[in-house]
């Protein structure tokens, strides 16, 4: 399991604004363009780059579990295509005095080993979630 912690100069509201909005999403996450916050709704979207190893498409796949506006937002995450293992993220909000601390818990992450590459290991998520929340951080902290 990973858990991370970051405190952004925000407020709640904004911060699950950036967190449920699509195109507020695309500015420091993914590019979801259909995402709504609702139980039960399914979203993929495919993330590609290029590394030393050459070019790399993965299809996100996950649905949404649980929705408390401003509080939390909980939802699977998979890898069709690439591992038949099923992880669970959250997101949790916590206000304090006009800033808001922002909990991301990735929990299921073993269940991607059957993929077998560098690229769905607990490090390479641990990477992942640092430079995610970061851009989160900077992209609400520094807004116009």
């Amino acid at each position: 399991m990973i858990r991370k912690e970051i405190i952004i100069d925000q407020p709640v509201e904004r911060v699950w604004e950036a967190l449920t909005q699509p195109e507020e999403m695309k500015n420091w996450y993914f590019n979801i363009s259909n995402f709504e916050p609702k139980e039960g709704e399914i979203f993929d979207f495919i993330v590609s780059f290029t590394d030393e190893d050459g070019e790399h498409n993965f299809r996100h796949l996950f649905k949404i579990l649980k929705v408390s506006p401003a509080e939390k937002l909980q939802h699977t995450w998979e890898h069709p295509g690439h591992s038949g293992g099923t992880s669970v993220l959250t997101w949790e909000l916590f206000p304090h005095e006009g800033s808001t601390t922002v909990v991301l818990t990735h929990e299921g992450i073993e269940t991607f080993l059957d993929e077998g590459s560098k690229y769905f290991t607990k490090a390479s998520y641990l990477a992942g979630w640092t430079d995610i929340l970061q851009g989160l951080k900077e992209y609400l902290e520094n807004e116009i």
